[in-house]
């Protein structure tokens, strides 16, 4: 499993420098040596400074070189428990299940349950709320807004870099745009973060691609664990990530909210009834 340090340090490569890009390369590549090592050997093996060492750690959000040796020894403990043997056979399935499994513990361990019940607020208080996907984002996108929909909350998506140049340009004040992408630092999906900010919107990213700007861009932002870190990587889908988020999302939004709770069960209970009655045409 691979942790989520490494995971982190993986989502925010592409705003390293290129010191830092060496030692993200070295603590990706000797995660365990990482323990046992000092700051000033780090330096050494990674042709960097200490103080470069420490930039780093910073930027992942650690006070320095040793509180990222702590959280690595914390995982490596964590992980070495609940490692699953695998079977002698190389089972095939149970290798692409442990793949999203690690996806998933990874993204759940880059969750704040605080943040996440903030953005759900927002979304709730939203006077409008525009989804924008671009590329494989694009069925999150179109599922989460179904989904507010059930609950009664009225959104719409824009899933081509027109629309989407179009919508984000009549943003005004009190209208929260959701941002769903591998990376906001796409150039129509950025361009189009600002402009939401510039027109006193809101923002709520989720990404695969952490990034010291989307600070500036986002109001709540989400990180979930990239499907580069997975064994399988060519055939998974990063899909099932942006899912879970956004359930979490909608899970914390029906919760705190007893009247969306109501209306997400009214919409099931039209929507099973109305199967039943196709059920019951098509064999009669």
């Amino acid at each position: 499993m691979v942790s989520t340090v490494i995971s982190k340090i993986i989502s925010m490569q592409p705003n390293f420098t290129v010191s830092e890009n060496a030692i993200s390369q070295y603590v990706i590549g000797h995660a365990e040596q990482i323990l046992t090592t000092t700051i000033t050997a780090l330096a050494d093996e990674t042709g960097t400074s200490e103080a470069s060492i420490n930039r780093f750690c910073k930027k992942l959000g650690y006070k320095g070189f040793n509180g990222l040796k702590i959280a690595l020894a914390q995982e490596s403990f964590y992980n070495n428990m609940v490692q699953e043997t695998p079977s002698s056979g190389g089972n095939f399935i149970a290798s692409v299940t442990s793949d999203y499994r690690s996806m998933l513990n990874n993204t759940a361990a880059l969750l704040d349950e605080s943040t996440v019940f903030k953005a759900a607020e927002m979304i709730k208080n939203a006077k409008n709320i525009n989804l924008y996907a671009l590329a494989n984002t694009t069925f999150a996108a179109r599922e989460f807004r179904y989904k507010l929909e059930l609950a009664g909350i009225r959104a719409k998506e824009y899933t081509d870099p027109l629309s989407i140049s179009l919508q984000v340009a009549g943003t005004s004040p009190g209208d929260l745009s959701i941002f769903i992408a591998r990376s906001i630092m796409m150039k129509d999906i950025y361009q189009a973060a600002n402009a939401s900010i510039d027109r006193g919107g809101k923002n709520l990213t989720i990404t695969s691609v952490d990034s010291p700007k989307l600070n500036d861009i986002a109001d709540y932002k989400f990180i979930v664990s990239d499907k580069l870190i997975a064994n399988n990587t060519t055939a998974l889908s990063d899909n099932l990530m942006y899912l879970y988020v956004t359930d979490i999302i909608y899970s914390a939004l029906l919760k705190s909210d007893k009247a969306l709770r109501q209306k997400k069960l009214s919409s099931d209970a039209l929507i099973n009834n109305s199967q039943t009655m196709d059920s019951y045409v098509f064999e009669y």
